[in-house]
């Protein structure tokens, strides 16, 4: 299962939103403030509030989401 099924499934969004939560994801990889960590470090959580003044919950939120995908798929 890839992460916009599994936002889908777990949280009950649509596919629209899903494919938000996918393209923020992707956003942060490509300007290197996601790098494939474990968890959201602080040095993580400062660069998305300073990136994203505006919308850091939405990025932040999207960091959550992701994290708590790896780990059920490393579950699995």
């Amino acid at each position: 299962m890839n992460f916009k099924d599994f936002l889908m499934k777990e949280y009950k969004i649509g596919e629209k939103s899903a494919e938000d939560y996918v393209g923020r994801l992707n956003g942060m990889e490509a300007k290197g403030i996601y790098r494939g960590e474990k968890t959201v470090s602080y040095s993580m959580k400062a660069a998305i509030e300073r990136e994203y003044p505006k919308s850091k919950h939405h990025y932040l939120l999207t960091m959550d989401r992701y994290m708590r995908y790896k780990q059920k798929r490393a579950e699995d």
